[in-house]
């Protein structure tokens, strides 16, 4: 019996043995399906979300991407003349780690130092940062350098040293070139990644900037070259380029003419103009002076020789100091001043060239006619302020028309005042003057004017005649462009397309941006504003040429108060009938002795307005006063007799001297030369005998004569004489300024002197 029951003991323990065995064969059975589990899920995990990452990770590690910089757009004039572009040049670049392989980085650096002009010690530096595969050594190499560098990992040239610059190597790259050397505030320029910093180079930096390709090579894991090769390349992208509204020719005349001006007048902050095209908002060409080189932007020789300041501004003139830091200052102050766009960046009062838009809103607001009668006493009383006329005298009674003649500030008071506080604020608003105008040029400024919701009689009578606010000069333009083109205020454009290799990518059109006059009052203002350059007592005469109908407005205004400081400005437009171009110059701070915007600005707007009217092709017609005084060429008479030579040249509206006695052989030589050009009415030569080469005419000084005392006086020496430039649309009170040639030179006689005149003039 007790056999029995241990029996089943033994059978029971059996029992649970087992039961434990299968439980733990169990767990463990659980417990490798669920790592079995982890591992697929881990696996699936990294097969299907980290396998991008990794992926990658074991390419860097068995590869080196070189990066292939793209060629950078190319910047048109709207003509199609490549004013920046691109060129292929390399890029130096190095394996640290291959160089630590090759135990190459002193011989290296011992050979590239010369070739590159860089210092050992920071070549060496570059060569052993073997935390990288990765260093650029040197941006933009020469050819030459390339050359010699070539050479050096040329095996069959230098099989002794070639081995040692397995680790050096090129990576392409480009550089930017401005071909003309022109608008450099309008392009701007790129910095040393070929990223635009400025202008145009900076505004469209993502569309010229272009894609970057690569070039992928097999390495070792350790980042050296691998006894087999690989190359996988990825094309770059070129940039797409940039068509203007600049003309490069336009842009050409406006520079030249400025920088003579800042020389000329002493421009102690220098000068800003504009050109454009009133009907369509098209930005023709844009100055600052003095500017800078665009294709060295950074260098501060050119700006420093032009500009009238620095010698008596402490900031500034500490460039030459030889204290480091006074002189980085001094350096970094200049570089911010050359670099601003004045004709977008700074205010200015603009004086009586904003009698412009006083008289437009005066017209439209039908406050004012052209028979509206006004007088001046040489002031007007405002509240308790006596606020005076240019002419301290008084213009006396006068027609609103003689008053935008006469620039005659207590007639623009009046006017403003009629228009009242609140209808001259919706007009400057309307006209621009309260917002940017958004043109695509980096650094534009807002303008300064009065935040109060009611004016007072003094602002409004200041206002009228344009002082007491500030506004940049391509505010200025855009708003006058709305008075004479019809009235529509446009945008500013300087961008005309973008295109690729496909095609325009964008194409930027004529914007309206507000209706500000009627037809009638532009008609109008066109009218009056020819009358103020064309008439003997316009206050813009001197911006009168010949042929060509030429409307405009002068203006001088303070700089600050309480000081000699002064801003002179003329703004002119042409044909005036139908306007094509509207230019507009501000000097800032001349030092001459007549600083009136009439006298100085507006010979040059004149002379711009010349020079690109005849480049457009443009033709003069002349009054019948005016072609009296145009040139003619001058006929050929040698060979002829006498009688001949005489009647030839008499019937073409010249003059003659006979030289020399009667000859059979007739002429045999003249002067002027045959088709010279020579106003009519002056004396020819016609000799019989050769000329004698040493009988020469000492040139007189002409200058502060008036024409005809000019003419006499060169009839007297034997020469001719002919008026040049703008300005003489009288003879009344016109002095001569210029000569072509100076006084006390050798001449032969009959030679041509060009005499420039002005008109004595104030606004």
């Amino acid at each position: 019996m007790a056999k029995k029951v241990s029996a089943g003991k033994d059978k029971d323990m059996s029992a649970q043995n087992m039961g434990k065995v299968k439980v733990k064969i169990l767990v463990v059975t659980i417990i490798m399906v669920s790592l079995l589990t982890l591992t697929l899920l881990k696996i699936g995990y990294l097969q299907i979300f980290k396998c991008a990452e990794y992926t990658e990770a074991v390419i860097a590690q068995q590869t080196q991407a070189s990066k292939v910089n793209p060629m950078r757009g190319t910047i048109y004039d709207r003509n199609g003349k490549a004013l920046a572009e691109s060129a292929s040049v390399n890029t130096l670049i190095c394996n640290p780690q291959q160089i630590e392989k090759d135990k190459a980085a002193e011989i290296v650096a011992t050979r590239l130092a010369p070739i590159t002009g860089l210092e050992y010690d920071y070549l060496y530096e570059r060569l052993t940062k073997t935390t990288t595969r990765y260093q650029s050594i040197k941006k933009r190499l020469t050819v030459e350098e390339t050359a010699a560098i070539n050479e050096l990992k040329d095996s069959k040239k230098n099989p002794e040293t070639s081995k040692y610059f397995k680790g050096i190597s090129f990576e392409a790259d480009s550089k930017r070139y401005y071909s003309y050397g022109i608008a450099p505030h309008i392009l701007g320029f790129t910095g040393y990644d070929n990223d635009g910093r400025m202008g145009i180079e900076l505004m469209f930096d993502d569309e010229l900037a272009g894609k970057p390709g690569s070039i992928i090579s097999a390495r070792s894991a350790s980042g050296t070259y691998m006894d087999f090769q690989y190359e996988d390349m990825t094309d770059s992208q070129k940039g797409a380029d940039i068509v203007l509204t600049i003309d490069e020719t336009i842009q050409h005349f406006l520079e030249k003419n400025l920088e003579e001006a800042v020389t000329e007048y002493s421009l102690r902050e220098g000068a800003a103009g504009i050109v454009m095209n009133p009907k369509t908002g098209e930005i023709l060409a844009m100055a600052t002076k003095p500017d800078f080189d665009v294709n060295a932007y950074n260098d501060i020789t050119k700006f420093v020789s032009q500009a009238v300041m620095l010698d008596e501004n402490e900031q500034l003139s500490g460039y030459n100091s030889e204290n480091k830091d006074v002189q980085e200052k001094a350096v970094n102050l200049i570089m911010q001043k050359m670099w601003r766009n004045k004709a977008i960046s700074d205010t200015y009062e603009p004086g009586s060239t904003f009698k412009i838009i006083t008289a437009a809103m005066a017209l439209e607001e039908d406050v004012v006619s052209k028979n509206s009668r006004f007088y001046c006493a040489g002031y007007k009383q405002i509240a308790d302020r006596r606020i005076k006329c240019h002419k301290h005298q008084g213009h006396g009674s006068q027609s609103f028309v003689e008053g935008v003649q006469n620039s005659c500030n207590p007639v623009f008071m009046d006017l403003g005042l009629s228009v009242g506080s609140q209808k001259f604020k919706e007009y400057f608003n309307a006209f621009g003057y309260t917002q940017k105008t958004g043109i695509e040029l980096n650094g534009e400024s807002g303008s300064i004017y009065y935040t109060k919701d009611v004016l007072s009689e003094t602002d409004i009578a200041t206002s009228a005649f344009g002082q007491g606010f500030s506004i940049t000069p391509i505010q200025h333009i855009c708003a006058i462009s709305a008075v004479i083109n019809g009235g529509n205020l446009m945008k500013p454009l300087i961008v005309k397309e973008i295109r690729n290799e496909s095609g325009i990518v964008k194409s930027y059109q004529s914007e309206i941006k507000n209706k500000v006059i009627s037809e009638e009052t532009s008609k109008t203002m066109r009218e009056i504003l020819e009358s103020v350059v064309s008439s003997p007592t316009g206050s813009g005469k001197n911006a009168y040429i010949k042929g060509y109908r030429i409307g405009g407005k002068t203006g001088t205004s303070e700089k600050g108060r309480n000081n000699d400081k002064r801003i002179a400005s003329f703004v002119g437009f042409a044909p005036a009938d139908d306007p094509e171009i509207v230019c507009l110059i501000m000097m800032d701070e001349p030092q001459c002795t007549v600083r009136y915007g009439g006298t100085i600005c507006a010979p040059v707007v004149g002379e711009v307005i010349e020079d690109t009217l005849e480049y457009l092709g443009v033709e003069r017609q002349y009054t019948e006063e005016e072609a009296k005084t145009v040139t003619k060429t001058v006929p050929e008479v040698r060979g002829f007799s006498i009688e001949k030579a005489k009647e030839t040249l008499t019937n073409s509206g010249f003059k003659v001297r006979v030289s020399g006695g009667e000859s059979e052989e007739g002429i045999v030589d003249q002067l002027p030369k045959p088709g010279s050009s020579v106003m009519l009415d002056s004396t020819v030569i016609i000799y019989t005998q050769e000329i004698n080469e040493d009988n020469l005419v000492t040139v007189p000084d002409v200058s502060g004569m008036s024409p005809e005392a000019v003419r006499r006086e060169l009839e007297d020496y034997g020469l001719n004489f002919e008026a040049v430039g703008a300005g003489l649309n009288s003879t009344e009170g016109a002095y001569a300024v210029k000569q072509n040639i100076a006084p006390g030179e050798r001449v032969q006689p009959a030679t041509v002197i060009s005499v420039e005149f002005r008109h004595a003039s104030s606004d």
